[in-house]
């Protein structure tokens, strides 16, 4: 069963497959018009041999007022190493490429570094000069969007490229992908919120941190201003707050010279409850063991 990582990059690109075209300029120099009709086409290759063979997106890309498609894009998530892509991918493309009699891309997006490099290796099927060579985007594919300026003209491309971890979430970074992300929410994008929640899903937890701080304060530049984001900032508050009781009932209880198990101390950090919190205090002030402080 898909999970939300795989399907997080998959998400954006349907709810808008106008990403494509900036993706094939910015990361694979691929030159195609500014005037064109983009939409989402059917990701079923079906043969007529029993195996049915689904891609995780197809973009159709047509120049304005042409009847048919001048480009397709295939649009893959792969989160682990699995041999038998290379099989289905090449189907992916053939098949595509009888049905619309057009040029067509395999663009793969891989957040581990280790599978990224898998999926770039040239996949030969025998005939001579007949290899894919998938299009990947993820470590190692360089920056995509290197200025806030740049995420709030382009803010879906900058989500898949924080997404499928292109570059380190440095601070630097952190505040790209926010800009981005201020700019979707102020948009009215539907799918705002969870934008958000699916790029601090993939953080590691330093990174999440900063930027849920840069969702909560913003910037210069960028702030959120709908309502649905006033919980990442209540939640910090609240947050917050809880963490700080916590360390006070821990110095509490250091200063009375009572050693405190790690299993305590995990319980007591992680506590959000600040009515239990408050009574902790007062019962630090008087037990004579960490034991009683939970009775």
């Amino acid at each position: 069963m898909p999970t939300a990582e795989h399907e997080s990059p998959i998400q954006v690109i349907r709810d808008n497959p106008q990403v494509i075209p900036q993706l094939m300029r910015v990361a694979f120099d691929i030159e195609m018009s500014d005037d064109l009709v983009v939409r989402t086409a059917s990701e079923d290759f079906s043969q007529l041999a029993p195996t049915a063979y689904r891609a995780d997106n197809v973009v159709e890309i047509r120049e304005a007022g042409a009847a048919k498609p001048s480009l397709n894009v295939i649009a893959e998530t792969q989160r682990a190493v699995d041999p038998k892509k290379y099989r289905s991918w090449p189907v992916y493309l053939t098949a595509l490429y009888a049905r619309s009699q057009c040029p067509c891309y395999l663009v793969v997006l891989c957040a581990s570094p280790k599978v990224a490099d898998w999926a770039r290796k040239p996949i030969a099927i025998g005939h001579p000069g007949f290899a894919l060579t998938p299009l990947v985007i993820g470590p190692g594919t360089g920056p995509l969007i290197t200025t806030t300026s740049e995420a709030a003209r382009m803010p879906e491309l900058t989500v898949i490229a924080a997404l499928a971890n292109v570059t380190p979430p440095t601070e630097e970074s952190l505040e790209i992908t926010h800009a981005a992300l201020a700019t979707i929410d102020n948009a009215g994008h539907e799918n705002a919120q969870m934008y958000t929640d699916m790029v601090l899903g993939v953080l590691p937890k330093a990174a999440r941190k900063v930027l849920e701080e840069l969702v909560n304060t913003g910037t210069d530049e960028y702030k959120f201003t709908s309502e649905p984001f006033l919980r990442h900032e209540a939640k910090g508050k609240a947050e917050g707050k809880a963490e700080g009781k916590a360390e006070a009932v821990l110095s509490i209880l250091s200063a009375r010279g009572l050693a405190v198990p790690d299993e305590a101390r995990e319980r007591i950090m992680s506590c959000q409850d600040l009515d239990a919190l408050d009574g902790w205090l007062t019962r630090a002030l008087a037990v004579d063991s960490v034991e009683r402080l939970f009775q």
